[in-house]
C-alpha cells in the first residue's frame, strides 16, 4: 500500500469515531431500538445503516454532492421529506408503550434503515465531508476512496453498538410505565432536535 493511503488510515478512523459516536438520528433510533427489542434484533438495523452509507457514499465519489450544487431544489425537497419523516419518527417513539405490550411496534429492518440514510441530515453531512476531505486527487483517487468506505464502515460499526447497549442496559426500566414515558419523551426529543441540522 502506498504511503499516502497509508497516512489516511489514522485520521479516517479518528473522524469516523468522532461522526459515529455523537448524537444522531441513526444513534437516537438505536439507543431506542436497543432498549425495546435487544441488541440481536437491532443487527438488521445496524446492516442497513451501513449499507445505505456505503451505497450513498459511493454515489457521493461519482458525483451526486455536485448534482446538489447545480441543482439546489433536489435538496431542500430531500430536507423536506427528512423533516417530516422524523417528525413522524419523534410521534411514534413518544407514543410507545412498554416492550412487552407493545407488539405492533417494530424494530427497522436492512431495507428501511438503508432507506433512512437517503434523506438522514447527519449521514450526508459526514460522507460529503469524508467524501472530500479524505480522497487524493489524480491516480490513487479510487484507492482513497474505497479506503474511506472500508475504514468509515468497520470502524462505525462498534459505536453503533455502543448506543444500542446503551438502550439496552436501561430495558428492564421501561417496565416501569413512568420511567418509559420519560424515556420516549426524551428520545424523541433528541430526534427533533436533529431537525435544524437538516436545514444548515
Amino acid at each position: 500500500m502506498p504511503n499516502e493511503l497509508l497516512a489516511l488510515i489514522l485520521p479516517i478512523s479518528i473522524f469516523t469515531v468522532i461522526a459515529t459516536i455523537t448524537p444522531g438520528p441513526n444513534n437516537i433510533l438505536l439507543a431506542h431500538s436497543g432498549a425495546y427489542f435487544g441488541i440481536k434484533k437491532t443487527i438488521p438495523h445496524i446492516l442497513g445503516i451501513r449499507i445505505g452509507m456505503i451505497c450513498l457514499q459511493t454515489c457521493i465519489l461519482f458525483g451526486l454532492g455536485q448534482l446538489f450544487i447545480a441543482y439546489p431544489k433536489i435538496q431542500f425537497v430531500l430536507s423536506l421529506i427528512a423533516c417530516i419523516y422524523i417528525l413522524k419518527l419523534a410521534f411514534t417513539i413518544s407514543k410507545a408503550k412498554p416492550p412487552t405490550s407493545n407488539k405492533a411496534h417494530q424494530p427497522f429492518n436492512i431495507i428501511q434503515a438503508a432507506g433512512f440514510q437517503l434523506i438522514n441530515p447527519k449521514s450526508w453531512a459526514m460522507l460529503l465531508t469524508a467524501s472530500s476531505a479524505f480522497t487524493l486527487a489524480g491516480d490513487l483517487y479510487w484507492s482513497s476512496a474505497f479506503l474511506s468506505i472500508l475504514l468509515f464502515n468497520t470502524v462505525s460499526i462498534p459505536c453503533a453498538f455502543v448506543w444500542v447497549t446503551i438502550g439496552k442496559l436501561i430495558a428492564k426500566k421501561l417496565q416501569n410505565p413512568n420511567f418509559n414515558q420519560k424515556f420516549n419523551l426524551t428520545m424523541a426529543s433528541l430526534l427533533l432536535l436533529t431537525i435544524p441540522m437538516i436545514f444548515i
